[in-house]
């Protein structure tokens, strides 16, 4: 009895013909070489990774060793000399604020029995801005406390009024206590040049200054002062703050407090003040901001 058996061949991936074009021969034979030598890369991989490891703690143990024997006694000493040389005088007098100049002191009479009291404060500092508490001492009694701010290059005049002084004589022994200054310093990151920004934010200006008495039959009752004040600034501010001085060949000769709301970008407002002083003569007004032009909260929304 004669038995065939017949030996099927071994088919091989070179005859394997790729109908649906999504697997080709040659990502046959890459898949193949992968999966018969992954261990092998795997191997590779973590020998890697195991000799960086190696590498990194015994680069990191080197230098720390080197430092600690070699480079911190050198670094102790260097900071001991430090600390022992300092910052020369020089530098630090060269960064630190000069004190404000305070210069004399005026008393003007502005209605029976009060009294105005005007000191010029002029803050040299081109960076700081210097916030002076002070109260004024007089004959009989002194004002409360307050704070006042005066901006970098600022000179203007600090004002009490309505000091109280019964009869006849003025107030004497007016003088200016200055309890503290403390001092800020503008970031020159966000204004790198103050002057110029100050400068661009109080501008203002005065026209058609009127002075003449007021009253009839020949009696004067009092004088009355009108001109025009124009904000030349592009910003408008919810309330602004001036102090007017007046003048009479060149000498001050009084002060008035003003306020104004809402005070609009390139606008002009009419002022009146009424003085009850025959005796007043004024051939010059100056309008003095008092505005903290860092403050955001001072302007009006646009």
């Amino acid at each position: 009895m004669n038995i065939k058996m017949s030996v099927m061949k071994k088919e091989k991936y070179e005859g394997y013909i790729d109908t649906s074009g999504d697997f080709s021969n040659a990502n046959l034979k890459r898949a193949e070489f992968f999966l018969k030598h992954k261990i092998l890369f795997r191997n590779i991989i973590t020998g890697i990774l195991i000799a960086w490891c190696i590498f990194s703690i015994l680069f990191s143990l080197f230098f720390i060793g080197k430092y600690f024997i070699f480079d911190y006694e050198r670094d102790r000493l260097n900071s001991l000399q430090m600390v022992n040389v300092g910052v020369s005088k020089t530098v630090i007098q060269r960064n630190q604020p000069q004190q404000i100049d305070v210069g004399q002191g005026n008393v003007f009479q502005s209605s029976k029995d009060k009294y105005d009291f005007g000191v010029e404060i002029s803050n040299p500092n081109e960076a700081w801005i210097a916030s002076v508490n002070y109260h004024v001492v007089y004959s009989g009694g002194q004002t409360e406390n307050k704070n006042e701010i005066f901006l970098p290059g600022e000179k203007r005049y600090l004002v009490e009024f309505g000091i109280s002084s019964s009869g006849e004589n003025r107030p004497t022994g007016l003088e200016l206590k200055i309890d503290n200054v403390s001092w800020n310093r503008v970031d020159a990151h966000d204004f790198p040049n103050p002057i110029d920004y100050i400068s661009q934010r109080k501008n203002f200006s005065l026209e058609n200054i009127n002075f003449e008495a007021f009253g009839g039959n020949d009696t004067f009752i009092g004088k009355l002062l009108s001109f025009d004040l124009t904000n030349n600034t592009l910003f408008g501010y919810k309330e602004a703050r001036f102090i007017i001085v007046l003048r009479n060949y060149g000498n001050v000769v009084g002060f008035m407090p003003l306020y104004i709301s809402d005070f609009s970008a390139l606008a002009t407002q009419n002022i009146r003040f009424s003085l009850f002083n025959n005796n007043l003569s004024v051939d010059e007004v100056e309008v003095q901001p008092v505005l903290n032009v860092f403050d955001d909260n001072i302007y009006m929304s646009l």
